[in-house]
């Protein structure tokens, strides 16, 4: 019997038919370029993206409730919750944490520069996301391989029907394994999607503002994998005011990129963060982590016409 938290009975059964394998949940964020079109010097650096947050098939009815009970009931908003008090923001911390300790690995793929600010952009890049991420979350073999994915639900139906379509496309092409399954599920039923909320939020605020001090736990712990949406290719978000650490990619029995070694993250937080989270200090909108991070992908393009051009 599933926790009490799980208002879905259709996520019920969706688990027990992907069951033993782990289960990825997924959520979206984005940030807008100032004016259409390409990035400028002196702009904010415009991109979205798609977190992924996978769990143990087995430990899904104890991390549910793991999360509500950091959230203190059945609702949970990261947006909101940093908004509000000190306290919030320190809630928003807690369940970093609760969500990396639970969690088998996170997978971000982004897409950077956004193209634009209208509706198809955004669903290009929103399908692009999709696509790598179902690729690298899904790429294992055996038991411990990803074959269930739950997405938050979007309020444009129509943005749905695409996510079915691509990881539809990807399951006839032989792209993925043909018992990957994927379904759509609202936080407000489901509050295991509050985990690909609070990560894809962490992530974003360290790339739009340079901001570590939310997503501080999972970089302590190296659980979290960036890739380049265009060509899956691993990238590596450097903080600007510190060293860079590197971390190890997920093991070779996880999802993804099998362990290869100098992957993904950016230097620890030097700001203690636990329920005084501000700390008075300000943030200026995005400068060097996004830019690094923008310039990689940058250059993996020059680097590839390169080779073609051989």
């Amino acid at each position: 019997m599933s926790s009490p938290s799980l208002q879905a009975p259709a996520l019920e059964r969706f688990y027990l038919s992907a069951a033993p394998n782990p289960i990825a949940f997924i959520d979206e964020s984005m940030r807008q370029p100032a004016v259409a079109g390409e990035d400028r010097v002196g702009q904010e650096v415009s991109f979205y993206q798609m977190a992924a947050v996978i769990f143990s098939s087995a430990r899904l009815d104890s991390v549910r409730e793991r999360l509500v009970d950091v959230a203190g009931g059945t609702y949970w908003h990261t947006n909101r919750k940093f908004r509000g008090s000190d306290v919030d923001r320190g809630d928003i911390v807690e369940m970093i944490e609760a969500v990396t300790e639970e969690s088998v690995w996170n997978v971000i793929a982004v897409k950077m520069p956004m193209a634009g600010d209208a509706r198809r952009d955004i669903a290009r890049a929103r399908a692009l996301c999709l696509d790598r991420l179902v690729r690298n979350l899904t790429s294992g073999t055996g038991d411990e391989a990803v074959r269930g994915i739950v997405a938050d639900n979007n309020r444009d139906q129509k943005l749905n029907s695409v996510d079915e379509q691509v990881v539809d496309k990807l399951r006839r092409s032989g792209a993925i394994h043909s018992d990957v399954a994927f379904a759509h599920g609202r936080m407000g039923s489901e509050p295991l999607l509050w985990s690909a909320d609070v990560m894809s939020w962490a992530v974003q605020r360290n790339l739009a503002r340079d901001d570590t001090r939310f997503i501080e736990p999972t970089l302590r712990e190296g659980k979290l994998t960036m890739v380049n949406a265009v060509d899956g290719k691993p990238l590596k978000m450097k903080h600007p005011l510190g060293a860079s650490a590197f971390t190890r990619g997920p093991s070779s029995q996880g999802p993804g990129l099998s362990g290869s070694p100098g992957h993904d993250v950016a230097s620890p937080s030097m700001i203690p963060a636990r329920f005084w989270v501000d700390n008075g200090a300000l943030f200026a909108p995005g400068q060097s982590a996004g830019r690094d991070l923008q310039r990689q992908i940058r250059a993996l393009g020059e680097a590839a016409r390169r080779a073609i051009g051989r």
